[in-house]
């Protein structure tokens, strides 16, 4: 996925670094066979110039997802950040090309810059996009922007919610409300922002002396919807002491446990309190509407836009990335 280079275009096109050179920055010596091949050689390998674009280049960014169990606008999360994201790129006088990671083939990604022309990346989500694909990506030298995700190697600005705050905070109200066997139905390990909220959940537990209890700590049994969530709760249920609370790491995820509670024959929130995360349009409609951690979605995606236009226009080498992490807070409603 690196970058061509004027070595790359000497090697395939059989002549010298000087000769590329001297047609790249249109001089004179070289002879019109010469100029041809070599041509040739840069529209197979997608040369661009470093530091200059093309100018069908203006306008279009790279927007970057994994594929997803449904399509990215039908997503309960998603669709609202990538809403947000586009408004702000049109405001802004960019077009997103949609792209779905395939995290076996890079080329795919290395096409989209240099062949569609784009002038920066977003990449939505995690999961399949890892530290190594984003590492690949930074590798490109296009302006890069990260949402809901993130790279420890620190190779790419982000932009996230404040995911180990909003479930210290979902936690910490169960806690208040006098609930001490409180279980956590956690995520898949390969999203990052699931395995901060875990963190949270686990501060919160500490700090009231209350574990975390291992067998509270249920993991991701479930993939895809409509079932995230249902089997994980019925697990926990089918423990001889079972819990009087559950946080959620989604809030898909607690539609899944809402429903396994229902068909227990169990009272939200009387026999157990539940609490989910993202505030999804769907969490304020559930019966008891869930108590839930808001993340402000449509907002990351304009903070997203706004970052990768700042870098597009003014790019500074050698700058270190930057993290923008964005306030989350608690929605209580009926079921905690």
């Amino acid at each position: 996925m690196s970058r061509p280079t004027i070595t790359d275009i000497a090697r395939e096109a059989e002549v010298s670094a000087a000769a590329v050179s001297l047609y790249l920055n249109n001089k004179p010596g070289l002879g019109h066979a010469t100029r041809e091949r070599i041509a040739r050689t840069v529209d197979k390998l997608g040369y661009v110039p470093r530091g200059k674009k093309k100018e069908s280049s203006f306008g279009l960014i790279g927007l970057l997802v994994e594929k997803l169990p449904l399509p990215l606008f039908s997503d309960i999360f998603y669709a609202e950040m990538v809403q947000g994201l586009e408004s702000q790129a049109r405001e802004l006088g960019y077009h997103t090309v949609l792209m779905v990671v395939n995290p076996q083939d890079g080329k795919d990604v290395w096409r989209l810059v240099t062949e569609r022309h784009v002038a920066g990346l977003v990449v939505v989500g995690g999961g399949d996009v890892t530290d190594e694909l984003i590492i690949d990506m930074a590798k490109l030298q296009a302006p890069l922007v990260l949402v809901d995700n993130y790279t420890l190697a620190g190779a790419a600005d982000c932009v996230l919610p404040d995911n180990e705050m909003g479930a210290y905070a979902a936690t910490c109200h169960l806690i208040e409300r006098g609930h001490r066997r409180i279980a956590i139905i956690m995520g898949p390990a390969k999203y990052k922002p699931l395995t901060d909220r875990l963190q949270g959940y686990v501060r919160a537990m500490m700090e009231a002396g209350l574990g975390p209890d291992p067998e509270l700590m249920q993991p991701s049994l479930s993939k895809g919807v409509p079932n995230k969530g249902y089997r994980e709760m019925q697990a926990l249920l089918a423990h001889p002491q079972r819990p009087t609370a559950v946080f959620c790491v989604s809030d898909r995820t607690a539609f899944g446990a809402l429903a396994a509670l229902k068909e227990a024959g169990l009272r939200v929130p009387e026999d157990i309190a539940l609490v989910g995360f993202d505030d999804v349009r769907d969490s304020e409609h559930t019966s008891p509407p869930l108590t839930t951690v808001h993340v402000p979605k449509l907002e990351m995606g304009i903070v997203a836009a706004l970052r990768l236009a700042d870098l597009i226009n003014d790019p500074r080498p050698g700058v270190p990335p930057l993290k923008l992490m964005l306030p989350t807070c608690l929605v209580v409603r009926a079921t905690s």
